[in-house]
């Protein structure tokens, strides 16, 4: 009988306010194995993607939330990151002359993969970020 082995996934929800970044990168890099080099990749997306979440959806509203799960599949040495947000925003971001705009980018730059899903009630973000096998040696 072959033996399978089935990427971990995780999941959890967040309230949407700038607090809870730091919370949500936190619990994602936890959950990373030791052998995983870009745990600094990783912490870096799931900050951008809850940023986008509450800066730039519902999910900032008062009462909001954004979800991000992970998914780490060790034998093939990737972890993804999804972040799921409240859809369309209720009011655009204010920045500053020159701020921002540039954290999907960023994200697209690190990850190996990358794609958003757009609901009517929803956004969902998704992105793999793959390690060399050599790193888990």
């Amino acid at each position: 009988m072959a033996t399978i082995t089935m990427p971990q996934a995780a999941a959890r929800s967040f309230e949407g306010i700038p607090a809870t970044i730091g919370q949500a990168r936190a619990w994602a890099v936890g959950l990373l194995p030791a052998d995983c080099d870009r745990a600094d990749d990783v912490a870096l997306v799931v900050s951008e993607l809850a940023t986008n979440a509450i800066l730039h959806s519902a999910s900032g509203a008062p009462g909001g939330r954004f979800a991000v799960q992970v998914e780490i599949d060790t034998t093939a040495h990737s972890v993804g990151v999804t972040c799921i947000d409240l859809g369309p925003a209720l009011f655009k971001a204010m920045r500053g002359e020159g701020e921002g705009g540039h954290g999907l980018a960023l994200v697209k730059h690190l990850a190996d993969g990358y794609e958003v899903r757009a609901e009517p009630t929803s956004r969902t973000v998704c992105c793999w970020l793959d390690w060399p096998a050599e790193a888990a040696r």
